[in-house]
């Protein structure tokens, strides 16, 4: 098992800011208006690079082309509730399926993706297929996250405390996961937030091997862990500035 962990300062998102974005864009895209698989915008101005062609507009089973190679599907659409959209992208022998949610747009508390990768040639009865799949999933408790983030981070070997304890959260507000035959990748993160208001976020990744494979899975991950922290700390920094 790897387990790794790093530390990125980036700007903060106040939660009034975020609410209100969401309910924008919700609104800017419930007011478009279908026409001959067409998409307008209120203005007139037609939405480039995607189509309807199947089911109604915004009502679940719509099936809307992107980009010719895209395909989303909205699989629920509820402003008090949740919005639950999916989508199947094929680039060359690799698919991906997506499904992501967002609870209640008023109010967002949680939202979630979960997804496929998979290489196209391999099926049910070839006993390799598996190797070229992988499952993840990912879920934010917006509401924990925000509360994390009020909460003063403690520099290294500051002993600050901060002035209003709030009870712990049960874990990390951010997960991330990643499964294959081979093994499991864990990511969690945590705000907190910074004296000049910034936020530093702590990332956990947890890697390690499954089942019978465990033991030599454990083994690689241990010879690879220095590239695989070098890579991991040039990405979240990658990340954070962008």
């Amino acid at each position: 098992m790897v387990h790794l962990k790093y530390t990125v300062n980036v700007e903060s998102v106040p939660r009034r800011w975020f609410e209100q974005a969401v309910v924008t864009l919700y609104d800017l895209v419930a007011e478009t208006r279908a026409k001959d698989g067409r998409l307008f915008l209120t203005d007139g101005r037609e939405v480039p690079d995607i189509r309807l062609v199947r089911g109604h507009h915004l009502r679940a089973g719509a099936v809307y082309e992107v980009d010719d190679d895209a395909h989303v599907r909205v699989e629920g659409w509820d402003r008090r509730s949740a919005l639950r959209v999916s989508q199947r992208v094929t680039d060359g022998a690799v698919t991906a399926e997506v499904e992501g949610v967002l609870r209640d747009v008023e109010r967002p508390r949680e939202a979630g993706l979960r997804g496929t990768l998979s290489s196209s040639g391999t099926n049910g009865s070839n006993r390799w297929a598996s190797l070229t799949r992988a499952t993840g999933t990912s879920h934010i408790r917006l509401d924990d996250w925000w509360d994390a983030a009020a909460e003063e981070f403690p520099g290294p070997g500051s002993g600050k405390v901060p002035a209003v304890r709030r009870p712990a959260l049960p874990s990390a507000p951010l997960e991330v996961r990643l499964d294959h035959r081979l093994g499991r990748a864990t990511v969690r993160a945590t705000p907190g937030q910074l004296p000049d208001g910034r936020w530093a976020i702590r990332v956990s990744l947890t890697a390690r091997g499954r089942s019978l494979l465990r033991p030599f899975m454990a083994v690689a991950l241990r010879l690879a862990a220095r590239a695989l922290h070098r890579h991991f700390i040039r990405t979240l920094d990658t990340m954070a500035a962008r």
